[in-house]
């Protein structure tokens, strides 16, 4: 957990655009298709900047993304303006994560931990890939890459903000 959480969270962003009539094609961040399906609104952000609050028209839950219709967006002109921008909501919108599951504003910040006690540094960054998520750990200037898989993470405790890992051999490029 962050020691300050933010307010809002990313759950998705806006890849392409989709057809003629305004739809949108959203990779997800969020790990549950539910988080979306319940949604009427959404506050659309691109960096720092707000775009602004969108309405729901339609949705459709595809086996290579989700597809959202915008009522304010009326053709793929409008929609085309909208790629890249990041689909927020506020924090007490998440749905509580399953067991084992985390959000990635949960992890970032958290220490890390060899289960010999050694510490690694902060999550900086979750980067999502079909296999497996992979952290990217940063200690200073440097980095290290840690996939997110059972065999490496023991432990997750966020009430103590602490992150355990067994590292596979080779994994870390300083360890001999």
């Amino acid at each position: 957990m962050n020691p300050n959480p933010p307010s809002l969270v990313m759950i998705g962003e806006i890849v392409r655009v989709h057809g003629l009539r305004g739809m949108v094609k959203v990779r997800a961040t969020a790990e549950e298709p539910e988080q979306f399906s319940r949604l009427q609104k959404i506050l659309l952000q691109r960096g720092t900047s707000t775009l602004g609050e969108y309405c729901i028209e339609a949705m459709q839950l595809g086996h290579d993304g989700i597809f959202i219709k915008f009522r304010e967006v009326d053709d793929r002109n409008q929609a085309e303006h909208l790629r890249g921008a990041q689909l927020m909501i506020p924090r007490e919108e998440c749905l509580p994560a399953a067991a084992g599951q985390f959000y990635q504003f949960e992890l970032v910040g958290l220490p890390v931990y060899k289960t010999t006690g050694e510490f690694l540094g902060e999550i900086a960054e979750v980067m999502r890939y079909p296999a497996n998520d992979v952290w990217v750990i940063r200690r200073g200037q440097a980095e290290k890459l840690i996939p997110a898989i059972d065999s490496v993470i023991q432990q997750v405790d966020l009430p103590n903000r602490r992150v355990v890992i067994a590292p596979l051999p080779g994994l870390l490029e300083d360890e001999s």
